[in-house]
């Protein structure tokens, strides 16, 4: 522990995003399977699954509002601290009601880390020319990587549930890591104002154009995020087969998360977000009509580009359509419109067709035409300025 003193707060940035990711990919991507397995219907795993998103809403004023008291650093260990005793709690009950009640208590500390740690490392950015977001986020895509295999791999030992045992270790281990952070950095961040004060206070037409599609887009692939653990067993695969899946999406990751800030100037911020789409599009595409195992785990080449790359052209177009006074309530925007409304719809769009007996695939068929039609509208309407072709960091 006392090594961790030695690390730059670039190094332990990375680390606390390591363990941050290894927790949600430990539930994340099993939870609804975890669900199934339970007997729940289709509706009821999407209400379940959709308390997360839904939550972060009332947790970004609430969160902002005793941080400023309490400081950056307690922030940290009490929601690690507190998440991953919720966690835990999954074991002990199987109800309905018993489900809602422990999301709700998890979703309310868990949804305040990664914005938190987002938004220290935005700050950071100001201050050295070397230091960028992608570089390190791209410590998360590690996290996913290697949690993968080993959760699918003892999954397969015992059941789903010790998706939970993971979850709570990685956020522990986060805590600890927590209270070495030097009190330099520990100060609150920038209180974040509610989603609605943040829309009344933002009228560029661009940025609002831009929100919808980030919406559309999350609302269809939201079906990856949840479904795909579900989506791999229609086909045949065991736990561990996709653990491998889940782990080769965190290594295809990092490539893109260490040369997001190249490429963006090399495409513009329009081409590179185009392209991002459009392997989306493509990945469902491709889900949809494949149905031999290794060639489904070969379509997950394509998250690199559809999730790490958009996100940080997410992240930076965001920034650059914002005054530099009100980043702070763009970010917002862009995290409740992604990780907000457009996991909502998507969860209940996808807990209802399931609901209606669609396999997986067929969903994703679905969302692939959806996400397609999106593309065209924004190569249509998105209109690249110069002040466009460069991120901001």
């Amino acid at each position: 522990m006392i090594a961790w003193k030695g690390l730059s707060v670039a190094n332990q940035l990375r680390l606390l995003y390591l363990l941050v990711i290894c927790c949600t990919a430990a539930w994340l991507p099993v939870f609804a399977d975890d669900l199934k397995s339970r007997g729940f219907s289709g509706i009821e795993i999407a209400m379940i699954i959709n308390i997360t998103p839904v939550t972060m809403f009332a947790i970004q004023p609430i969160y902002g509002f005793i941080a400023d008291p309490i400081g950056f650093r307690k922030c940290m260990l009490v929601s690690t601290l507190l998440a991953a005793v919720s966690f835990l709690a999954y074991l002990k009950w199987d109800s309905f009601t018993g489900m809602v009640l422990i999301t709700i208590c998890m979703s309310v500390f868990y949804n305040g880390i990664q914005p938190t740690l987002d938004s220290l490392t935005l700050e950071l950015t100001e201050t050295s020319a070397s230091f960028n977001y992608g570089s390190i986020r791209a410590a998360g895509a590690v996290g996913w990587a290697a949690t993968g295999i080993v959760t699918g791999y003892f999954i397969d030992q015992v059941d789903t549930r010790v998706i939970y045992f993971f979850s709570a270790g990685s956020l522990a281990v986060a805590f600890l890591v927590s209270l070495w952070l030097p009190r330099s950095i520990s100060r609150a961040p920038k209180r974040n104002p509610s989603i609605f004060k943040s829309i009344r206070n933002l009228s560029d037409k661009k940025l609002l154009f831009f929100l919808l599609i980030v919406v559309a887009v999350s609302a269809c692939v939201t079906t990856i995020w949840n479904f795909y653990s579900i989506y791999m067993k229609e086909n045949g695969a065991s736990a561990s087969l996709v653990g491998v899946g889940l782990s080769l999406q965190g290594l295809f990751e990092i490539p893109f998360f260490f040369y997001s800030v190249r490429i963006l100037k090399r495409l513009g911020m329009k081409w590179t977000l185009l392209v991002c789409i459009g392997a989306s599009a493509l990945r469902m595409l491709l889900y949809s009509i494949v149905d031999v195992l290794e060639w489904a785990i070969g379509i997950d080449v394509l998250h690199g580009l559809s999730w790490s790359l958009f996100w940080v052209v997410c992240v930076e177009y965001t920034n650059l359509l914002v005054r530099a006074e009100l980043r702070a309530t763009g970010q917002s925007l862009l995290y409740a419109a992604y990780f907000g409304i457009g996991a909502v719809l998507g969860n209940f769009w996808t807990g209802y067709l399931y609901e209606a007996h669609l396999r997986i695939s067929s969903i994703f068929f679905i969302n692939a035409i959806v996400v397609a039609v999106v593309c065209v509208f924004a190569a249509i309407f998105i209109r690249e300025s110069s002040a466009d072709l460069e991120p901001a960091h």
